[in-house]
This record gives C-alpha cells, sequence and structure tokens, in this order.
C-alpha cells in the first residue's frame, strides 16, 4: 500500500504542476511536448528543419519503425496535449483515446481532436492515472507511450498496464529517455537528479533493458529496440525565439504570421507574470539554459540515451 500511496501523490503533484505550466508549454511549444527527429544525427543536421517538423518526422519514424502501418484503434497512455494520438490517427486513420493526468492538458487535446474535425466517439481524451486507468482490457490494437514512462513512479505497473491495455495481436511502442544500463558514478547519477529537479521526473529511472524484461514478465515479445540518442541530440539547441515566431501552418500571409505571432507573445508574456512560482521556475529554467544544459549534458556523458522500444502481445 506504500507503494500505492506514493504513486497517488505523486499522480496528484503532476496533475496541479502540468496544469499549472500546462497553458505557456501549449503556447511555446505547441501540441507536441516530445522530442524531434534528425535522421542525419546530431551535429550533422544544424537544425535544417523545423522544430515542428522534427517532432511531426519523429512520430512518422516511430511508426516506420515499428512496422505499423494500419490500426483499428489506438491508445495513447499519457498523450500530452494530444500532437501525437491526433497525428497517428491521421496517419493510419484510426480511432485513438488518450489519458493523461493533466485535465488542462485533456480539455486542450479534446479541443485538438474537434479543430481536426474528428467526431468525440472517433479521437477523445480522458483525465486518467496511467498506472490505474479505467480503461477495458485489449481496448486497443496499438499501444503508445511516447515520452511518458520516465514520469511514471512505479514502472513495473506502468509496463503491465501497457501490456493489459493492449489486444492480442497487438502492439506495444515505448518511447523515452533511459538510463544508461548497470552501475553508474556519483557525477552521473547527479545528472539523472537534475533531470528529476528539471522536469518532476520521480527517480527511479530505468535503461531500455530494464524495460524489456518489464515486458517480457508481462507477457510481450519485443521485436524492436533502436538507439536514437544520436538522432534526438541537439534537439535542445533550439532558441526561444524560434518557438515564439513559429507557425501555426504553413502557407500563411504575414498578416495572419503577425498577428498569431504578436498573440502568442503577449499571451506568453502573460502567462508567465501570472502563473505562479511553477511556471515561473520552468520559464527561467528555459531562458537561462537550465533544461538544455541538463537534457543535452546527460545525453552528451552517456547517462542518457534514448530508446524506441516496439513489443508484440501474443494472439492472433
Amino acid at each position: 500500500m506504500a507503494g500505492s500511496t506514493a504513486g497517488s501523490r505523486h499522480a496528484e503533484t503532476s496533475a496541479h504542476l502540468y496544469d499549472a505550466v500546462g497553458q505557456v508549454w501549449l503556447e511555446m511549444f505547441g501540441e507536441h511536448v516530445h522530442v524531434g527527429y534528425y535522421p542525419e544525427g546530431w551535429p550533422e543536421s544544424n537544425h535544417k528543419k523545423s522544430w515542428q517538423t522534427a517532432q511531426l518526422d519523429h512520430v512518422d519514424a516511430v511508426l516506420k519503425f515499428a512496422g505499423v502501418s494500419k490500426a483499428e484503434r489506438l491508445l495513447d497512455l499519457g498523450c500530452g496535449y494530444g500532437g501525437t494520438a491526433v497525428h497517428i490517427a491521421e496517419q493510419l486513420e484510426c480511432k485513438a483515446i488518450g489519458v493523461n493526468i493533466s485535465p488542462f492538458q485533456v480539455q486542450a487535446a479534446n479541443s485538438l481532436a474537434r479543430r481536426m474535425r474528428f467526431g468525440e466517439k472517433e479521437v477523445y481524451f480522458v483525465v486518467g492515472d496511467a498506472l490505474q486507468p479505467d480503461l477495458p482490457d485489449g481496448c486497443a490494437d496499438l499501444v503508445v507511450s511516447l515520452e511518458s514512462a520516465s514520469y511514471m513512479p512505479c514502472k513495473e505497473k506502468f509496463v503491465a498496464q501497457l501490456a493489459r491495455l493492449c489486444a492480442a495481436g497487438g502492439t506495444v511502442i515505448l518511447v523515452d529517455f533511459c538510463r544508461a544500463p548497470g552501475s553508474i558514478s556519483t557525477s552521473l547519477a547527479k545528472r539523472l537528479a537534475s533531470m528529476d529537479s528539471i522536469f518532476a521526473t520521480p527517480g527511479n529511472w530505468h535503461s531500455a533493458e530494464q524495460y524489456k524484461q518489464l515486458m517480457g514478465q508481462c507477457g510481450l515479445t519485443v521485436i524492436r529496440d533502436g538507439d536514437w540518442t544520436r538522432n534526438v541530440c541537439g534537439f535542445w539547441n533550439v532558441c526561444l525565439g524560434s518557438l515564439l515566431f513559429r507557425t501555426s501552418r504553413p502557407n500563411m500571409t504575414f498578416a495572419q504570421k503577425y498577428k498569431e505571432v504578436h498573440h502568442r507573445a503577449v499571451r506568453t508574456g502573460w502567462l508567465l507574470l501570472t502563473g505562479g512560482p511553477a511556471v515561473l521556475k520552468m520559464a527561467v529554467g528555459y531562458l537561462l539554459g537550465q533544461q538544455k544544459a541538463v537534457v543535452q549534458g546527460g545525453l552528451d556523458s552517456g547517462v542518457l540515451e534514448y530508446h524506441v522500444i516496439v513489443a508484440k502481445k501474443p494472439g492472433k
């Protein structure tokens, strides 16, 4: 029961934190709250494409790596603002459901789905704890966790839910930052602790091998594991200006671009001033380069890796 209580406490804390910073993150980063993909690696890529293009490419590359070209229903466990689920639903022409602990992010995700013309029964998002989601067994033939596993206080329970919710014959894809395998030095452990401080992760970092072992224990068969560290390294080198001056869609007129950028700048400034300590801490950390230094330092040191793990659930 102690572990369950600790997990519930972390879920409640996370919900409050993500609600607090959610509006700023949505204004600055958009609906995709994950890294981008650079096939040529870093520094060769040198950000030849926009932040948003790299993020969309990332989702597409994950699907291609997993060999997924069709699905009936997607489940995104830890769905953020719904960008990933909506994009996959568009690409695969499938239904989708997302689960998130933050009411604000779920509201934003449902708004995105409606803007993209998906019906309420086609693509929708619900508030819930990913460690105990109120969903039936085998509810989706494609289950995705994109950078949400690292936020879970109990990795065993989380992977067990991924396996439970996947239909027989379906696919589970876990994409996330992982710790390096084996023992690590005190200085490297401090780098992981810095990640926890910046991103409110709970501290129980797992290696890719540990995730794969958990999948096997839950009856899943791992079929692929890709180390994409070099393909995402450098993503955080994007400047604040490129985020504020991004446009939501291509081929906008100058007047449309100006209106959108002006609105984003004013709204972001207002949210930073009125958002409270959590928002100010996040903003100051980004402006001072702390987030970039922590993530890039972890990747460069080798204590952080980025993996795409694909598993199948036996059945059909």
